[in-house]
């Protein structure tokens, strides 16, 4: 690490790296890919930062660039752990995910914004609105003006719910949604809480929608893939 050091100022791998570490703990995955992307510029010979670089990649759905990282860290030759991490890694990437949806699923066009992905739903067969995608949050959110236009009525059970989403821990009211709508995939009486999401979005699609179905993000073609997990 002397090279570095003398030259003061200059970031250094090791520097990038931590940085990494500290945007994935906060699951600031795209933030994450930046600083590990500039690890390996810096010590491209570290497949420890390419296979970091590859994680971090999967978790944003950019599925080709991360199993590209992951082939890039077994060519550096990995110790004996991290290869096999790497290989089941690459396997999953490339055994999951069909190309296109099968005939009793459904598939809609993605935005990206601030390294986040946003799918446009339909609420109630006349609403349509923006939600971010956020495959780790527990419940759906929807923004209250939105809920009020709707006319949604408050669900059975506790209240409030705490979903998790990626902003983090929040509360709120629970309501029913007598139809949401992704793309050809529709889910009647769905939960949701009433919160406020932030700009630009209406709303996150959480596990109350996704979590019946498998989920695939086409990061290339900037699609989200669904297959119903259980077929009536």
């Amino acid at each position: 690490m002397g090279q570095w050091l003398a030259f003061g100022g200059s970031e250094s791998p090791a520097r990038a790296y931590s940085a990494g570490v500290v945007a994935w703990d906060r699951q600031d995955y795209a933030e994450a890919a930046r600083r590990w992307s500039r690890a390996t510029a810096l010590q491209p010979d570290n497949p420890y930062f390419h296979y970091r670089l590859a994680s971090a990649l999967s978790r944003l759905g950019q599925r080709t660039s991360a199993a590209d990282a992951y082939r890039l860290a077994l060519l550096l030759e990995p110790p004996d752990h991290l290869a096999r991490l790497a290989k089941n890694e690459l396997v999953r990437l490339t055994d999951d995910a069909p190309p296109r949806p099968p005939a009793d699923g459904g598939s809609v066009a993605l935005d990206l914004a601030n390294g986040v992905w946003i799918v446009p739903v339909t609420l109630n067969g006349v609403r349509s609105a923006r939600f971010l995608l956020d495959t780790g949050a527990s419940v759906s959110l929807i923004a209250p003006a939105l809920a009020q236009r709707l006319s949604l009525s408050a669900a059975d059970g506790p209240q409030p719910l705490q979903p998790q989403p990626v902003a983090g821990l929040t509360t709120g009211p629970a309501v029913r949604i007598p139809s949401l709508r992704v793309g050809d995939v529709e889910i009647r009486n769905t939960l949701a809480v009433v919160h406020d999401p932030g700009p630009p979005v209406d709303g996150i699609l959480g596990n109350t929608f996704l979590g019946r179905f498998r989920v695939t993000i086409d990061s290339d073609e900037k699609r989200l893939v669904l297959v119903p997990l259980v077929r009536d």
